[in-house]
């Protein structure tokens, strides 16, 4: 991968901008650049979580780029909404969860918004043309290890009717209202199959059912950690995160 790399550049929104306040709070965000996977995490124990520490303290001394950049899309409109989408079953990689448009860094990239931007036009036809970048939130760590860096943007609501997800990648497309992420997230249980059980992971979740047809979308997970993130940073409103195995 090139060494000349760009992970965040200098965004300037006018003031008059409908989100400035958050671009104004993303810019003067000043914590840990990348957040660590440990704290409320009770699936890491023992050794595990010994070493996944040591990963995190490394991470930080060396301050890498991001491996992989998510686009999280708002609607610059009154009431305002984000854009999600559900994976295919057949990805390799968080198969048929709720996600952000994005994935992985690659040769030609040469800025953390450019990986949001290329991965946001290949998955549901987004153009850089439609797309106002407002800023940066701290890198996130996956399941997998790969730090992703998310990216926030604003795009106008015409462009919404636009927009096809990819066969190959996005089962659906949907928008989330803005403002269910401003409620506190509910807990949220799934079945997880270990070696010798049938465990439950409790974790928070916002659920949302978009075609108001009984079957909701669950947004948790790297993406709920993401948005919980973004709350947090743009808006100041902070909801609690954690994974629970019993």
């Amino acid at each position: 991968m090139t060494n000349d790399f760009i992970d965040k550049q200098t965004v300037n929104v006018p003031d008059l901008h409908r989100f400035y306040p958050l671009a104004q709070a993303l810019a003067q965000y000043r914590g840990a650049d990348i957040l660590p996977f440990t704290d409320n995490n009770e699936l890491l124990t023992g050794l595990v979580r010994e070493q996944a520490i040591k990963r995190y303290d490394k991470l930080i001394n060396e301050s890498p780029l991001p491996q992989a950049c998510v686009l999280i899309v708002i609607t610059d409109e009154p009431v305002p909404k984000l854009l999600l989408t559900r994976r295919s079953n057949h990805l390799s990689s968080h198969a048929g969860e709720v996600s952000l448009v994005g994935g992985k860094r690659d040769e030609t990239d040469i800025s953390s918004a450019d990986v949001a931007l290329r991965e946001a036009c290949e998955e549901v036809g987004l153009h850089r043309a439609d797309v106002e970048i407002l800023g940066y939130l701290p890198m996130q760590i996956s399941k997998k290890g790969l730090l992703v860096r998310p990216v926030v943007a604003s795009i106008p609501p015409d462009v919404v009717d636009r927009l096809t997800p990819s066969e190959d990648e996005i089962a659906r497309l949907f928008w989330l209202p803005f403002e269910v992420l401003q409620t506190a997230p509910v807990d949220w249980v799934f079945e997880r199959e270990l070696p010798n059980k049938t465990a439950k992971l409790y974790t928070p979740a916002w659920v949302y059912d978009c075609d108001d047809d009984g079957t909701p979308e669950i947004v948790w997970g790297l993406t709920g950690r993401i948005l919980s993130s973004l709350m947090e940073i743009g808006f100041g409103v902070g909801h609690e995160w954690y994974y629970r195995i019993t």
